[in-house]
């Protein structure tokens, strides 16, 4: 074979096999590419969640741990108080309840009347689209609901308040008096137990120096007896007759759970 023909051929095997692979890798890094941007989106998803949960961590941690109290400087809020102010106390049967909304529930009585409670609800949500970090707005709208016995409603704002201030004593009360009341609504007894054992943990968590742990303590004990927790529940009557006795709601406690005198 001549060296110009020799050339040729060798020319010809070396480029024939680049030439034949060359384009099949093509689709291959391609798909590559499409799966990593696929892989990307939920990534940047992800991350703006853990973003936003960690500003809710900071919030909380960095918020003050004064008492919450008062009505929210928003004109609509202001409204609102003043529609479920006019209307009659929340009804929570053996429990107390007290809040700067609805002020101190009764044992008995009626609902709120539906078109006023709409009212203040839709009043109470435009005010928090402008507050999203004022606790109290989530915990008015919460109220509303519990006075409507709408549970799982009013369990969902609470939550969404203590997620701003832990330490807010009247959404730790109206989320414990939430899962009470909605466990005399539940058929299935495991599930009424729970429920009543996650209202004794919020009401636990009601701080000491909170205006309303006296009512906290209260409900706690009437839940513990409920629960056939006789004996805690007679310790923490004793320790309400000590500190709050010569009231009507510690001779009520003491016929609960049996008290000597």
């Amino acid at each position: 074979m001549s060296g110009i023909g020799a050339a040729d051929y060798d020319a010809r095997v070396s480029s024939g096999p680049r030439s034949e692979h060359a384009p099949a890798t093509a689709p291959g890094l391609q798909e590559l590419d499409r799966r990593l941007r696929w892989r990307f989106v939920p990534l940047l998803v992800f991350g703006a969640m853990m973003v936003g949960l960690g500003a809710a961590a900071a919030v909380s941690l960095l918020a003050p741990r004064g008492a919450i109290h008062g009505i929210p400087a928003d004109p609509d809020a202001r409204s609102a108080y003043a529609l479920i102010g006019a209307q009659p106390p929340p009804a929570t049967g053996a429990l107390r309840f007290r809040s700067e909304l609805t002020g101190e529930a009764e044992p008995g009585g009626p609902q709120p009347a539906p078109a006023a409670a709409a009212a203040a609800r839709t009043l109470l949500m435009r005010a928090q689209a402008r507050h999203l970090l004022d606790p109290r707005l989530p915990t008015a709208i919460a109220h509303i609901d519990l006075a409507r016995h709408r549970f799982e409603h009013a369990e969902r704002s609470y939550h969404r308040a203590l997620m701003l201030a832990p330490h807010y004593g009247e959404a730790r009360l109206g989320l414990g008096v939430a899962f009470a009341l909605h466990a005399e609504r539940e058929a299935e007894p495991l599930e009424q137990r729970s429920l009543r054992l996650q209202a004794i943990a919020q009401l636990a968590a009601v701080p000491a120096a909170d205006p309303l742990h006296e009512h906290a303590l209260y409900d706690r004990i009437v839940l513990l007896a409920e629960v056939g927790r006789g004996a805690e529940a007679g310790r923490r009557a004793r320790d309400y007759a000590s500190r709050f006795g010569g009231t009507a709601w510690a001779e009520s406690l003491r016929v609960r759970t049996a008290i000597e005198r």
